[in-house]
């Protein structure tokens, strides 16, 4: 792959991965007062309030999203020599993890509006019991995806780097889903009110934007 294609790539994997996160907010932004509902806890009080063109338009969003921080992943990880066939695999981990992670995204923005409607009847044991239900049917292919997409490439990155088969700055393996959602999860922990929702529920959207940035870098170097 040519420098000015693996940087041109590596701008649309940064926009992608910037709409993801707007995607994100949409849907996660509940504020400080949403407290968490039913045995499993996977339900929002917040559901109830949010306004449905927010689930409608992270959905739009994703759509656009997805194949586009893929091509920042996918330019970062053309390889050549002994590293080529290890990064043609974990491609394919990515692609199907993204693939994957779309329908998982549009399930999350489905489970409140299917909310909403139920509990415009009054039926709050009902709307527990079906958004519940269909959460366990998800939850296997949920955390799979999840791992395929930010767990096994992150690591694949990292190690690519340190061992210089990404001739990268070794700051670089900080670029990443994995150490984002991190960040994110220990802002959060922190309890101030301002990071209540964000950056933890978009940090590995973001993470993947990052992805981008390092295709940049590299076709820079």
């Amino acid at each position: 792959m040519t420098d000015t294609a693996r940087f041109v790539l590596g701008i649309i994997g940064i926009v992608g991965g910037v709409l993801c996160a707007i995607a994100d907010l949409l849907l996660d932004i509940k504020g400080p007062d949403n407290k968490k509902l039913g045995k499993m806890g996977v339900i929002d009080s917040a559901w109830e309030r949010m306004a449905h063109f927010r689930f409608v338009l992270s959905g739009i969003l994703a759509m656009f999203a997805v194949p586009m921080y893929s091509c920042g992943f996918i330019s970062l990880m053309q390889m050549d020599g002994n590293y080529a066939i290890s990064a043609m695999i974990i491609r394919i981990i990515f692609l199907c993890g993204a693939m994957g992670g779309f329908m998982i995204h549009i399930f999350l923005c489905l489970q409140p509006t299917i909310y909403q409607v139920i509990m415009k009847k009054g039926d709050q044991e009902l709307a527990e019991e079906v958004i519940n239900s269909i959460f366990r049917q998800i939850y296997v292919p949920f955390f799979t995806l999840y791992t395929m997409l930010v767990i096994i490439p992150a690591i694949a990155v990292m190690t690519f780097i340190i061992k210089g088969a990404l001739p990268l700055p070794l700051w670089c393996i900080l670029l990443n889903p994995v150490i984002f959602q991190i960040v994110g999860f220990v802002l959060r922990a922190t309890k101030l009110k301002i990071f209540i929702d964000a950056p933890s529920c978009c940090a590995a959207s973001l993470g993947l934007a990052a992805y981008g940035v390092l295709a940049v870098l590299l076709s820079c170097n």
